[in-house]
């Protein structure tokens, strides 16, 4: 399964025809093809890493919430995570696109929040087209699509009927927010580690965050034996691991396990402020993780929001960037579309030049300034 396209309307503060692409629009060069992009059929791409950037409070972690959401439905198909049940306070209509087994799917549905805290699915539609490659430049042209019959689909109202076409439940995306890492961290990393069988890899994790450590064993239900470089061991609880470990291991250790998830079976993996406690180089290393596709076998796609526009500087592509905006309403640019932006072009130097109309309140800055050099303390 890869998703393709998300169109949503009434979610949270965004305007209505909210839209998230992951397919090219602008020109595929042969080093694109080799770095920038994954081919998931003859000649249908998506992109390998996909950047988010905005000033603050702009609508980015808002952006990447709808992507959880509808990795959530993908995956689970109902929404289970309290959060994401507490933040649809009204209808939304959700219309997914997606590739599987050869077929592109149009899902189109609302979803309505209920009293008794679940999300329940009205007016569902699927739709279906055979893949051919001479389709790859109109894949959203839905009248080619045939609509799927699903009166005989019978499924309590909190769950999708997309479980009749993905059949199994499967961690399709991953969604890490920017205070997701605490001591339930390492329980959560471990599961993973369960489905890998094999803990390996572990210790060469532990070593890029912190070089004090050699290794760490989960014994039992929590339970862990930290393993020093100096050849001194301790037995402790999740709770103390977190107390000793720097909330930068913590996190790294985290997010490292489930990029390797994400790269050994091909689901996406989200990340609210990727750069939040890592060394700029440790997160340039992850981003390129995703273009080799020596490592990269399964297609799976990095989706980032981030403050720090050297990031982009990574990118060969445009249209693999959004913006978001946030004036009465959250909007969503993209810097090929919006903005005709040569890809070969310096993308943090026009976004400090303002280019996209992200750059800070200057005139409010001042305006503490003086405030701050005016004030009295008696």
């Amino acid at each position: 399964m890869k998703l393709l396209k998300i169109f949503a309307n009434g979610f949270k503060l965004c305007e209505d025809k909210f839209t998230i692409s992951f397919v090219p629009r602008a020109n595929k060069t042969e080093e694109d093809k080799e770095f920038e992009l994954n081919e998931i059929n003859e000649n249908l791409y998506t992109f390998s890493t996909i950047g988010i950037v905005g000033k603050n409070a702009s609508g980015k972690t808002t952006a990447v919430e709808l992507l959880a959401l509808v990795y959530e439905i993908l995956s689970f198909f109902r929404v289970k995570n309290t959060y994401l049940i507490d933040i649809i306070d009204k209808k939304l209509n959700l219309d997914i696109t997606f590739y599987h087994d050869k077929y592109i799917y149009r899902y189109v549905s609302n979803l309505l929040p209920s009293n008794n805290k679940t999300i329940a699915f009205a007016n569902e539609k699927l739709y279906k087209r055979l893949y051919f490659k001479t389709h790859s430049k109109d894949l959203f042209n839905y009248d080619k699509y045939e609509e799927i019959d699903t009166t005989n689909y019978h499924l309590p109202d909190d769950t999708s009927i997309l479980y009749y076409v993905l059949n199994k439940i499967l961690l399709r995306g991953v969604y890490l927010s920017s205070n997701d890492f605490d001591y339930m961290s390492y329980s959560e990393a471990f599961d993973i580690y369960k489905l890998f069988n094999s803990t390996n890899i572990i210790s060469k994790i532990l070593k890029m965050f912190d070089s004090h450590l050699e290794d760490i064993k989960m014994l039992k239900e929590d339970e862990y034996k930290i393993y020093y470089t100096n050849k001194t061991t301790k037995i402790v609880n999740s709770r103390e691991l977190y107390r000793l470990l720097s909330s930068g291991t913590t996190k790294g250790f985290s997010l490292f396990t489930f990029a390797i998830y994400s790269l050994l079976f091909g689901a996406d993996l989200v990340i609210d402020e990727i750069e939040n406690h890592f060394h700029k180089t440790l997160v340039e290393n992850l981003i390129n993780l995703y273009k080799d596709k020596s490592v990269n076998k399964h297609n799976a796609t990095l989706i980032f929001t981030t403050h720090y526009p050297e990031l982009l500087d990574l990118f060969n592509r445009a249209d693999n960037i959004y913006i978001t905006k946030y004036n009465d309403k959250i909007k969503l640019e993209n810097m090929y579309l919006n903005y005709n932006f040569r890809p070969e072009l310096s993308k943090s130097k026009k976004f400090y030049n303002n280019a996209f109309g992200t750059a800070i309140d200057y005139e409010a800055l001042m305006d503490f300034k003086d405030k701050l050099q005016n004030a009295n303390i008696s």
